[in-house]
């Protein structure tokens, strides 16, 4: 009977110790705690960050001071004569808050997690520290923003507080203030084409990484050069060394086969360019672009003057462009694209055509003007008043 008491404390002892072993891993406790109880270390597959990480922002109410019961023996806290916000950013799936607990502190705590909102307390009969006081799971693997906010004040002078938060083991905080945006949220390529997607990041010059989500329709390089390779579509996503992410949608469209013998259609782009005579700023110099849609015996002409001979800085005077149809087709969708010569503005407001549009994207030193469809044999004038720069 002796031996078997022997026997049964050292298997006793063993359980224990296995139980002992099972329960703290690596610095972690394996065990599943449950909101309300005091969490000294992250438990296993968590990761513990404390209130004075650079990371985490404060509200100008905060006092930061040292409590030797506190995880690292820190904590940040406001009055009840104030409220104040704390604000983080992270990258995983869930969070935990821990703080303390004691009676006057306050019950209510409003958390907004990537904008909705939940509430917890930090008010109890006793007091106690590090406990875990808020725990959300099964978020999406992605950066979230937190932000906390006291709602009701406590009784007692010290009402709000952040001992540490808990995230998982694989995640990380992030600054509040890195960005990163990509100059196209979409993008349409023929195949065989490229294009390049430029990134605008905070802090600037921030490391990027580049990938396409489907590689055999396109791909990117480290400078995101964006080159299509088939039809289809991919997500080119920029990466920064912290996990933000900024994506732009790539369209690939096949290229289109040109005929061997092409014949003339109405859908032929025509381009001509008439040169004005004349190389003083207050003549017709510069080139006016015709743009228009044809068969190839649709002829456009175009005559650009000046309605004075001489002038000097500050004077105002007026160019007439005429445009005419001298083929024997419509010219279809006509636009009238003049750049300014130097030391010349345009007056934008004062522009004439006796038809069509003036385009808004026209500035001082470049005109568009939408004219649309130019019958044959007719005539369309366009008056633009100008003034002389230095």
């Amino acid at each position: 009977m002796k031996n078997y008491f022997k026997k049964f404390s050292i298997m006793l002892i063993m359980l224990l110790a296995v139980l002992g072993i099972g329960t703290i891993q690596n610095g972690n406790v394996a065990n599943a705690a449950t909101v309300g109880q005091q969490l000294t270390q992250p438990e296993d597959g968590w990761k513990r960050y404390d209130d004075t990480d650079s990371k985490i922002q404060y509200s100008q109410e905060f006092i930061n001071t040292t409590d030797g019961g506190c995880y690292n023996e820190t904590l940040h806290y406001t009055t009840n004569k104030s409220n104040g916000t704390i604000s983080f950013k992270f990258y995983g799936t869930k969070l935990r808050i821990i703080n303390p607990l004691y009676l006057g502190y306050s019950d209510k705590i409003q958390i907004t997690i990537d904008g909705i909102s939940d509430y917890y307390t930090e008010t109890t009969s006793k007091s106690a520290l590090q406990m875990l006081l808020y725990e959300k799971t099964s978020l999406p693997l992605a950066i979230h923003t937190v932000n906390i906010t006291k709602i009701d004040n406590g009784s007692f002078s010290a009402d709000f507080h952040l001992d540490a938060i808990d995230i998982d083991k694989d995640g990380y905080l992030l600054s509040s203030n890195e960005s990163i945006s990509l100059d196209k949220s979409s993008m349409d390529l023929v195949v065989g084409d490229s294009q390049s997607l430029a990134t605008t990041t905070t802090p600037s010059g921030a490391t990027v990484n580049w990938s396409s989500s489907d590689e055999s329709i396109a791909t990117v390089d480290s400078t995101g050069k964006v080159t299509a390779l088939k039809e289809g579509q991919t997500v080119i996503t920029a990466t920064t060394a912290d996990g933000l992410t900024a994506t732009c949608v790539v369209t690939v469209i096949p290229k289109t086969a040109e005929p061997t013998n092409p014949d003339p259609s109405d859908s032929d782009k025509i381009v001509n360019i008439a040169h004005a005579k004349g190389d003083n700023t207050n003549n017709a110099g510069g080139d006016v672009t015709i743009i228009f849609h044809g068969a190839a015996d649709t002829i456009l002409s175009v005559v650009k003057t000046a309605d004075v001979k001489e002038v000097w800085v500050g004077d105002n005077f007026t160019y007439t462009i005429v445009v005419t149809n001298t083929g024997t087709k419509t010219a279809k969708a006509v636009v009238v694209n003049d750049p300014a010569p130097n030391h010349i503005d345009f007056v934008v407001n004062g522009i004439t055509t006796t038809q069509g549009t003036v385009d808004p994207s026209s500035t001082s030193k470049n005109i568009i003007v939408n004219v649309g469809d130019i019958a044959p044999g007719a005539t369309v004038t366009i008056k633009i008043p100008a003034t002389v720069v230095l």
